[in-house]
């Protein structure tokens, strides 16, 4: 009895030591990664670092918070930052988000709020921590701009999974639940108030290639870039108004698209009507697309409803037959 007591106590000692010791490795690691931010030019303030969590797991809980990476201008700031390991399993990582944060660029300002914000991390330290798999929960998220417009969303959840026996293949799903867009956007569109004022769901999902896979560096230096884009489906239902897109682009080296996109559209003519009112169409614009779509509508079945494809062509954009103009540029800042 006394030979299992005394084993119980050197088993129970050294959990100690390695607990206590690795927790001053992460302390100092932690402390080491952002002055090497520092010495290359970020601007990085920053309060307490702390670990507790003894004797399974080990939290590092961050006082106020604030990196700038000069090369894209951004700025995220926050009151602090929870991260929480597994002590038998480093690479499983919590990260709890505070209920407001900031990120900033030249341009605009944008504060986030909510009552829930965490992000469940699979991570290999022996890559340079890559990414295997996140999954970001939300709850009554808000965002609210300098430039004056507001939105949110009731619930939500981005998974990204780095796909098995690749190295930088991710599969992604993001879904939301009484999405608010921003207000102004609402008037505009709807202004006599005959939609909802949130759309109830919006979903996307999909596999993204990119050039490199999501570790440390992606930090450091700079975020990775898609080469290939395979959208399954996204969808959004806003009171009548219904939209689902599928399809596969390819992306260049400057962010330009070559692809296809399949799209149907219900009650797509509402949805020019609220595009001339917003005015991001003329009038002349809508009804000459309105005539066109019209006619590819009437092939499919009901006019209400059009199927129609999105081509790309070395970033310009093509609606059908219909030149667009220059399409959007898949570039992550």
């Amino acid at each position: 009895m006394k030979r299992l007591l005394l084993a119980l106590l050197l088993a129970g000692g050294l959990v100690s030591v390695a607990w206590f010791g690795w927790a001053i490795v992460t302390e100092r690691s932690v402390s080491a990664w952002l002055d090497a931010r520092e010495a290359e030019g970020w601007v990085v303030t920053r309060e307490d670092i702390t670990v507790s969590g003894y004797p399974n797991r080990f939290v590092t809980e961050f006082g106020e918070l604030s990196l700038a990476d000069p090369a894209t201008g951004l700025v995220w700031s926050a009151p602090g930052l929870i991260l929480r390991q597994a002590a038998l399993d480093p690479g499983r990582v919590e990260a709890v988000w505070p209920s407001t944060q900031t990120i900033a660029s030249p341009q605009e300002r944008l504060e986030i709020t909510g009552e829930t914000l965490t992000s469940a991390l699979a991570l290999r330290p022996s890559a340079n921590f890559a990414l295997d798999a996140s999954v970001t929960r939300m709850e009554e998220i808000r965002i609210d701009s300098s430039l004056g417009w507001q939105a949110g969303l009731a619930t939500g959840h981005l998974d990204m999974i780095r796909q098995e026996g690749t190295e930088a293949r991710y599969t992604l799903l993001f879904e939301a639940t009484e999405v608010t867009p921003p207000e102004e956007i609402g008037r505009l569109l709807d202004p006599a108030g005959l939609l909802p004022g949130a759309i109830p769901v919006v979903r996307a999902e999909g596999v993204v290639i990119f050039d490199r896979p999501w570790d440390l560096s992606s930090i450091e230096d700079a975020r990775p870039q898609p080469v290939r884009i395979e959208l399954a489906e996204a969808r959004a239902e806003w009171g009548s108004l219904l939209l689902r897109m599928s399809g596969d682009l390819e992306v260049d080296a400057e962010g330009r698209g070559t692809g296809e996109i399949a799209i149907r559209a219900e009650n797509w003519p509402e949805m020019l009507a609220m595009a001339e009112r917003a005015g991001l169409i003329s009038d002349a614009a809508r009804r000459t697309a309105e005539g066109a779509l019209g006619f590819l509508a009437g092939l499919s079945g009901r006019r209400e409803d059009l199927d129609v494809t999105l081509r790309l062509d070395d970033g310009f954009l093509f609606l059908g037959p219909l030149p667009v103009g220059d399409g959007p540029r898949f570039r992550l800042r």
